[in-house]
């Protein structure tokens, strides 16, 4: 069956396999992480930014369909369409952009940035607090979300720093950027199409791995239900700093 995917050993699958659980869980737990560890530690291991993104951009979609439709009474439509009008243009720049080369500086730079909001999170949040009410700024991360989601399938920061700083509960949280980045796999795969990424080793390779996606979405939501709010919110400026600074490592 491996012959039938890119995969080159039986222990290659099991360890892209358990590093598919390991974003898949994080995903589901707390909402976003997934493109940020899972892109850093394959491309960490095996290179191939351009073969990965494609591939990992669908095993995601588990976890994102469920959650959308299980909290969908939860979910701000009027702040997601707002984001998606900006987003969805930006996947395709960000799509064409990844389809002619990986960016290393600007990985480097995305993996610093991400590290500095994290520590402001941890330690800093609840003494100096930032205004985003305005829709200039819905603008503003909705293009670059769109922007990185397409080229590094690492759209979450801009977002996840929007939407803590407005304070949501832990399940307004995770829907209101599960409902988001849903879309934007589903756009994201139309144009990976169109630009030819897909392959039938490639499908292969999905299908195999997919059954660690569905265990880390089912591991998730249980660890989920089980956070208090303060530690969620903790956790998620944790997981922020780690994915940043894996990013600004495999880069440096």
């Amino acid at each position: 069956m491996l012959e039938l995917t890119f995969f080159t050993s039986v222990q290659q699958f099991l360890i892209i396999g358990g590093i598919i659980f390991l974003s898949q869980f994080v995903y589901s737990a707390i909402g976003f992480g997934s493109g940020m560890i899972a892109i850093s530690l394959l491309t960490l291991l095996y290179g191939q930014i351009d073969l990965f993104v494609p591939f990992f951009t669908l095993l995601c979609l588990p976890a994102e369909a469920w959650i959308s439709i299980k909290d969908r009474h939860q979910i701000n439509y009027q702040h997601t369409w707002i984001f998606l009008v900006f987003i969805i243009p930006a996947l395709f720049l960000g799509s064409l952009l990844l389809k002619q080369e990986s960016n290393q500086r600007l990985l480097l730079l995305l993996g610093a940035v991400i590290v500095i909001f994290a520590l402001y999170y941890l330690f800093f949040e609840d003494r100096i607090r930032f205004n985003l009410q305005h829709r200039g700024w819905l603008l503003f991360f909705g293009v670059l979300s769109g922007v990185l989601g397409g080229l590094f399938a690492i759209g979450g920061p801009p977002l996840i720093f929007y939407f803590k700083s407005i304070r949501l509960n832990k399940t307004e949280f995770r829907v209101a950027l599960m409902s988001i980045f849903l879309a934007m796999t589903i756009a994201r795969f139309v144009i990976y199409v169109g630009l030819g990424f897909y392959s039938v080793p490639m499908l292969w390779s999905m299908g195999l791995t997919l059954l660690f996606a569905v265990a880390g979405l089912i591991a998730g939501l249980r660890f989920h239900d089980l956070l208090p709010e303060t530690l969620f919110k903790r956790l998620t400026s944790f997981v922020l700093f780690i994915s940043g600074l894996l990013l600004f490592l495999k880069n440096f």
